[in-house]
């Protein structure tokens, strides 16, 4: 078993092993303390994070009770240390795609209990609703299935087109040899968005772990630029082949908002997928701008594996799910609302 250091997020502590099984290494991700990140925390999922969300979509005494629950629940998970938990094949993306082999991670689930005996194995971003074992229902997601038949006879996605050509920018490709420069207002231009912005307990990278998923070819960076080089926006993508993914995405904030920046960068990697024939993924959130672009809610599932922990740690996982599935109807209502 081999390790890589701890020095990816500045609002989560994790190191990653690579484990082989089977005669193949997967890389398995051991969050640690401090851990104040939705991506390597159950706590500040079910906590902090549900708590954001409720606010932002219901009022009133729903909202009040939500609240409620929340808070009850975090202190059972904390209590019951659901956080005690690794997972396989995670690069600390907002979705796995586990490099179009989630069927083998599953499988090798049963020898990574083996090699962590007194964690639970966490596999994230199924689409799919297991068959078996403990699952949380956790957010609807937004797929396009088939880029160019939808993508392409949408009328707001025809108008981004024309706001991206309008724009006049230059799209620019980098994987591990970005330079310093480019790297920092990348960086600067996602954090003011996705942490300043929308949460505390998104992701909050650091330079250095940004350029190793770079330079693993874990993502690749593109970037729309001017011409005297200023990056007006930028997302991160990664693909297995078959699926698209955008994890990070910013820009420039100071400029109008007619400028379209959001618009022309999901515009460009619209058209990047199609020359590759992928379907995309875009995460959660935004119901209104996806579903207009032809995308499709999915609900997104947490595979538990926890049938080698103590009675007592499984009882948590189990019941937490229980009471997710009974809310599983609302949250995809409240997901797609406006959309």
């Amino acid at each position: 078993m081999q390790s890589r250091p701890d020095m990816y997020l500045k609002n989560a502590s994790v190191r990653f092993d690579v484990v082989a099984v089977n005669g193949e290494a997967i890389d398995v991700l051991i969050p640690g303390t401090p851990n104040a990140c939705w991506l390597t925390s159950l706590c500040a999922l079910i906590g902090p994070v549900a708590r954001e969300e409720a606010r932002r979509a219901m009022k009133g005494p729903e909202l009040w009770g939500v609240l409620v629950l929340s808070h009850v629940t975090e202190v059972f998970a904390r209590l019951f240390q659901i956080d005690k938990a690794v997972y396989p094949g995670h690069q600390l993306l907002s979705t796995s795609l586990y490099g179009g082999r989630v069927d083998k991670v599953i499988a090798a689930a049963p020898a990574l209990a083996q090699a962590y005996p007194d964690h639970a194995i966490i596999i994230r971003s199924l689409t799919k609703r297991p068959e078996s074992g403990t699952y949380w229902p956790l957010r609807v997601v937004w797929i396009i299935d088939d880029q160019p038949e939808v993508w392409t006879r949408h009328r707001d996605s025809r108008r981004d087109l024309k706001k991206l050509a309008e724009l006049n920018l230059t799209p620019r490709r980098f994987g591990g040899e970005i330079d310093e420069a480019r790297l920092a207002r990348c960086l600067d231009l996602y954090s003011g968005l996705y942490i300043e912005t929308y949460s505390a307990f998104n992701p909050d990278y650091t330079p250095t772990g940004l350029r190793d998923l770079l330079a693993r070819g874990v993502v690749e960076f593109w970037t729309l630029e001017a011409r005297d080089g200023t990056i007006a926006a930028f997302c991160a993508a990664q693909d297995d082949g078959e699926t698209q993914i955008l994890p990070l995405v910013g820009y420039d904030r100071t400029r109008p908002q007619e400028d379209g920046l959001y618009r022309a960068i999901m515009a460009h990697m619209a058209q990047q997928a199609m020359q590759r024939h992928l379907k995309r993924n875009l995460s959660a959130g935004a119901p209104h701008f996806k579903r207009h672009r032809g995308a499709t809610p999915w609900m997104e599932y947490l595979l538990i594996v926890d049938s080698h922990l103590p009675i007592w740690r499984r009882m948590a996982y189990r019941l937490i799910g229980a009471l997710l599935r009974q809310f599983e109807a609302k949250l995809a209502a409240v997901a797609t609302a406006g959309a």
